[in-house]
């Protein structure tokens, strides 16, 4: 495909928007590195004083998703009473095995995507294809960039129980597994710390 006719302005404007495109590169790979730490993910490196921070963190926001948890399961409680009337008991099992099941493919997803992101993040560095001429794909491409970025954000404040208007109570269920694993994993690192501080000073 032959490139565009460019003028100054085209390539003024081409390189704003690849600027752009690597601040949200640069942005999204800061929220996948915390996302990875909130699920207890590569948390070798980190301090005792990080991990105590983190697992700190972590049990507050569990703390709040319980709470938004017990409120959801009382309000599906009656809906189901309602459903039950209506729609009948096999129905309304159906309906729960489809939101499960649908909760446990999200919680998948998440985990792959997150499992990718650090698997590129750790690999040996390869030049970068070059940025499109194309505005328009320039374009595109941030506006991926900014959905990721958003996606990012909101799982991260998830975890830490804010921004959870809307979830459902499978979904808040599935969160707050997901916050107590990382919670334990912080947990395990701390201790390996103090046992090789126990180590050291026994020698």
């Amino acid at each position: 495909m032959p490139r565009p006719r460019t003028t100054r302005r085209s390539v003024k404007q081409r390189l704003q928007y690849i600027q752009v495109i690597q601040e949200l590169q640069e942005e999204i790979k800061m929220l996948q590195i915390s996302n990875e730490k909130l699920n207890g993910e590569g948390l070798e490196g980190l301090s005792y004083t990080e991990l105590a921070s983190l697992e700190s963190m972590l049990k507050e926001g569990f703390r709040i998703v319980d709470e938004q948890t017990d409120k959801a399961q009382q309000e599906l409680l009656l809906s189901e009473i309602v459903d039950c009337d209506v729609m009948g008991k096999e129905w309304l099992d159906e309906k729960e095995k489809e939101d499960s099941a649908y909760q446990s493919l999200l919680a998948r997803r998440r985990t792959a995507l997150r499992n990718k992101a650090r698997e590129l993040r750790l690999s040996p560095p390869q030049d970068s294809p070059p940025h499109s001429y194309d505005p328009e794909t320039l374009m595109l491409t941030i506006e991926s960039l900014k959905i990721e970025k958003e996606r990012l954000r909101l799982l991260n404040q998830r975890m830490i129980g804010k921004e959870l208007d809307g979830m459902g109570y499978l979904e808040l269920l599935v969160f707050g597994c997901a916050i107590q694993g990382g919670m334990l994993k912080a947990e395990e690192e701390k201790n390996k710390i103090k046992r090789a501080r126990q180590v050291l000073g026994g020698t």
